[in-house]
């Protein structure tokens, strides 16, 4: 053999051992396990619950457009602040409480309800202010007298739906024909 067929055999070899090595590589890259794809599509979003009504261990949970497929109440009202300012009376609809709680059995004759605003900010209803016997106010702040309005958990103010940004998605009202009752009733972002 002479020197340059010698070079050649080395160069062969580096070139098949190169190959070797490439090919080993992609063997193992190809069957390193690996995530599968799905092209599934998502499945329907399913509605979170806005509303959760709780005796004790009774839970009904309400989604909005379960809400608003309840038999709906519209009526007016507004409140009065501390201030004295006086905000409405506006066209609420929702559902009455008095038909959420139909769904809860075995309540007592007289009970209180404790309403949870998203922030944490808690309201506790006796039993009359439940059935709508509140203090009524003037435009002017004087009041008027216990009214009987009707205590509803409202999803719309004047026909367009609550949002965060107004109060909602739901909010405590007491409404009948433009009563004006305590700001300490009404519950914004329940």
């Amino acid at each position: 053999m002479t020197g340059g067929d010698k070079n050649s055999d080395k160069l062969v070899t580096i070139v098949l051992a190169i190959v070797i090595i490439l090919c080993i590589g992609t063997l193992v890259y190809v069957n390193i396990p690996q995530e599968k794809q799905t092209t599934q599509k998502p499945g329907p979003e399913v509605e979170r619950p806005v509303l959760t009504i709780s005796y004790g261990s009774e839970s009904f949970n309400y989604t909005l457009d379960e809400l608003i497929e309840t038999e709906s109440f519209t009526g007016s009202g507004g409140f009065i602040k501390r201030s004295g300012t006086v905000v409405g009376p506006n066209n609420y609809t929702g559902v009455r409480i008095s038909t959420l709680l139909n769904d809860v059995s075995h309540l007592p004759q007289s009970f209180t309800l404790e309403a949870t605003a998203s922030d944490g900010y808690t309201v506790n209803y006796t039993y009359d202010e439940i059935k709508g016997h509140v203090m009524v106010y003037t435009e002017s702040g004087g009041e008027t007298g216990i009214g009987n309005l009707t205590m509803i958990i409202a999803y719309k103010e004047n026909g367009v739906l609550l949002n965060e940004s107004t109060g909602g998605p739901l909010r405590v009202a007491f409404v009948d024909d433009g009563a004006i009752s305590s700001s300490s009733l009404w519950i914004r972002s329940v």
